[in-house]
């Protein structure tokens, strides 16, 4: 007895209607919708999340570096004019911009935020000097006769 051999499957391919392209269409337009507000509810999530950091006081070159490493955040800044600094250590629960600011306070650093992954470290801008009150002027030595 000889065996029938089987007929390859054959999908006869449709054209597509107007309708069916409509509908296509559609579920992409949904598909990347949902796409997107899954990603921007993503990145919320993500500036709002809290870390477990530990970072230690000391130079602020090291301890950025160590911030980094703990945040996986981006930090931009020059080495020569922050290699003076020393920072406070950190330890607990922070989100990173808390973490940052508790860092620098009183170091004579100061950040700003440059997008949501990249903060640029930088010296404070020095206090303006005091303005002078015209109500009443001071009297110098060499003003008196």
């Amino acid at each position: 007895m000889t065996r029938a051999t089987p007929r390859p499957y054959v999908r006869q391919l449709v054209p597509a209607t107007d309708a069916d392209r409509a509908r296509r269409r559609v579920l992409a337009q949904l598909g990347a919708t949902v796409g997107v507000l899954l990603a921007t509810k993503a990145y919320a999530f993500e500036k709002r999340r809290k870390l477990r950091v530990r970072i230690d006081a000391g130079n602020a070159t090291s301890t950025l570096a160590e911030f980094v490493r703990q945040t996986g955040l981006q930090l931009l800044f020059e080495a020569d004019a922050i290699s003076h600094c020393t920072t406070h250590a950190v330890d607990g629960h922070f989100e990173p911009v808390e973490v940052l600011r508790l860092m620098l306070e009183g170091t004579g650093l100061t950040f700003e935020l440059i997008n949501d992954r990249t903060i640029s470290i930088r010296p404070a801008p020095a206090a303006p000097p005091p303005v002078a009150d015209a109500s009443n002027p001071r009297v110098t030595p060499a003003d008196t006769p």
